[in-house]
């Protein structure tokens, strides 16, 4: 079953504001077509410029495209009926890489992952708390941690419960747009492993959007590469990399280990 379709994406930016000087267009999406199935895992990966930040905004419906369209579940994005929108807006849900501006300084951790619980469901304040505490066991977090707040709680654990606001009601389609760059390693194989086993649980569908390509190999069922606003290469699961674009990410990854890296 497809649940995301993407056709024909094109994105244009104007640019220019002075009364004789002539607008410049510039292209930032060129054609992009692919398609989403239900518990699938889809990497977009790039470098910085070529166009992925952009595309996950449209996808979320945060910004519109130039021309095409995005089908969420069978229902255009843009034209949808308000009930057909506070659908989508429960079903697709995100992750970005600065987790701390994604909350609200003032709100404990409980009041964060409550947010969802309280737009959409109509559960008693008990069963939130409890809904709160199945949460946090989901992404591995103590208890304890939802009397503080954001700025009290380390980088991995701000992602956690980043995620645990984004499963909170069920959704059926995570967009995770460079979830993991802002962590060391050690952190981001943790929160990769996370995904992976919340996916298999909650039956999930993910976009993980990185410029990380070996990340993204590990958990994507398929990876596009983006350059320069356009999709240039599908790597499925252990293929070859054969875009020179695809081998310049490639090649940018670093050894784990310091001592075998070269300038």
């Amino acid at each position: 079953m497809i649940l995301l379709e993407v056709t024909n994406i094109v994105k244009h930016y104007q640019h220019g504001q002075a009364l004789l000087r002539k607008k410049q267009i510039v292209s930032v999406l060129q054609d992009i077509t692919f398609s989403l199935h239900a518990g699938e895992c889809i990497g977009l990966v790039g470098q910085s410029g070529s166009g992925k930040s952009t595309l996950s905004r449209i996808i979320l419906g945060l910004e519109k495209p130039t021309s095409g369209t995005v089908q969420f579940d069978g229902v255009n994005l843009y034209d949808a009926n308000n009930k057909e929108k506070n659908s989508i807006r429960r079903d697709l849900q995100a992750v970005f890489q600065n987790s701390l501006n994604s909350f609200n300084p003032k709100q404990t951790i409980a009041e964060i992952i409550e947010e969802p619980l309280l737009n959409f469901e109509q559960f008693s304040r008990l069963e939130r708390q409890q809904k709160v505490a199945e949460l946090l066991h989901c992404v591995e977090l103590d208890w304890t941690v939802t009397t503080k707040y954001p700025s009290q709680l380390s980088g991995g654990q701000q992602q956690r419960v980043n995620i645990a606001r984004a499963i909170a009601v069920n959704p059926k389609l995570i967009v995770l747009d460079e979830a993991i760059s802002s962590l060391d390693m050690i952190l981001q194989k943790h929160i990769l492993q996370l995904l992976q086993r919340l996916q298999q649980q909650l039956n999930l569908s993910y976009i993980f959007i990185s410029h990380d390509l070996n990340a993204t190999r590990f958990i994507a069922d398929r990876v596009l590469v983006m350059h320069q606003g356009q999709i240039v290469e599908e790597i499925k699961k252990s293929a070859a990399i054969q875009h020179p674009a695809s081998l310049e990410l490639y090649n940018a990854i670093l050894p784990t280990h310091p001592k075998n890296r070269k300038n």
